[in-house]
């Protein structure tokens, strides 16, 4: 028998220090990408963004029939969606940067593992080498008119960047609109700081302990966006009693092993915070000193031996 855990309660990052006790904030939670949405404003939108989340996970979830990357995954064509091409060139921009460890065309290979499923499954390597050809930046491409295309049987799966993305919608349409002046938008495992608060008080990250219910260290912050990254936030327990992540290495069709309990980057982008703490934690320690020397974001690390990395300039305190 497979055992199943989801940890949806032990959420990776945590806010804290909100708001004033004069100050009175619209608070909606909604269920989009997987996860349970939390949206907190000062000054309006909140319904608004609600409703933008409820619209991009129609858009993006490619285990709805219904949605835009179901329909073309179903006939590997797709014209007329502009948060599909546009995440899936922004996507590969990030590919080109920093390498496609992390890629959208996993598609076939997340539905054979099923790991966010009520049934997922061992493959076996006939399986794996049946679906490994399909899994390759070059079969997506985008048209000058926008319409993406698929080649060689692959699919898409947008989860590894699709919270980092809506977040980076969120934020536009904020910015749009003009109605809030300051909060967050919390997807879970990535989180978009809004605003500024009217004392100029910073954002409250609190990094949580993979290993337990308490917390690495707390971030202050000004406003920016952040993702984690851990083989610890999603896996099932197989009958051989080995744990399967829900991280995938497109090259071997395996659950990624990583060095790294956990990632968290802090940078101006939600997509890119999303891609590159996937991208980190994959990569594991080794390639930590180039990442802690990156002029355009930040990250908290820890190792399995229980080490701390933190980037020069990120105000982090470790808990005592």
């Amino acid at each position: 028998m497979i055992r199943w855990k989801k940890l949806f309660a032990a959420l990776p990052l945590l806010l804290t220090a909100c708001a004033s006790p004069t100050e009175q904030a619209q608070t909606e939670t909604v269920w989009a990408m997987d996860t349970a949405c939390t949206i907190t404003l000062h000054g309006g939108g909140v319904s608004e963004t609600a409703s933008l989340l409820r619209t991009l996970d129609e858009t993006l979830d490619n285990y709805s029939t219904d949605s835009a990357v179901s329909r073309l995954n179903q006939s590997g064509t797709l014209s007329g969606e502009e948060d599909v091409s546009r995440l899936v060139q922004e996507t590969a921009a990030l590919q080109r940067d920093y390498g496609d460890s992390v890629d959208l065309t996993v598609g076939q290979l997340t539905r054979l593992w099923g790991i966010t499923t009520d049934t997922p499954h061992v493959p076996t390597r006939a399986e794996l080498a049946e679906v490994l050809p399909t899994i390759s930046p070059e079969h997506v491409s985008v048209q000058a008119d926008g319409t993406v295309t698929l080649t060689d049987g692959a699919q898409l799966d947008c989860g590894a960047v699709g919270k980092g993305y809506s977040l980076d919608r969120v934020k536009a349409a904020l910015d749009e609109s003009g109605t809030a002046a300051w909060g967050t938008v919390s997807m879970t495992s990535s989180i978009l700081c809004y605003g500024e608060k009217p004392d100029g008080a910073a954002f409250q990250i609190q990094i949580r302990d993979p290993d337990g219910d308490g917390t690495l260290g707390t971030v202050s912050t000004d406003s920016c966006f952040l993702s984690t990254s851990g083989g610890y936030e999603r896996y099932f327990i197989a009958d051989d009693g080995k744990k399967y992540c829900h991280i995938l290495d497109p090259k071997t069709g395996m659950p990624a092993e990583s060095d790294l309990t956990t990632v968290t980057v802090f940078c101006d982008s939600g997509l890119k915070s999303d891609f590159l703490s996937t991208l980190i934690w994959m990569e594991g320690s080794k390639n930590l000193p180039a990442h802690l020397k990156a002029k355009d974001y930040q990250i908290v690390a820890q190792d399995t031996a229980g080490t701390l990395y933190v980037s020069d300039g990120l105000d982090f305190t470790p808990d005592a």
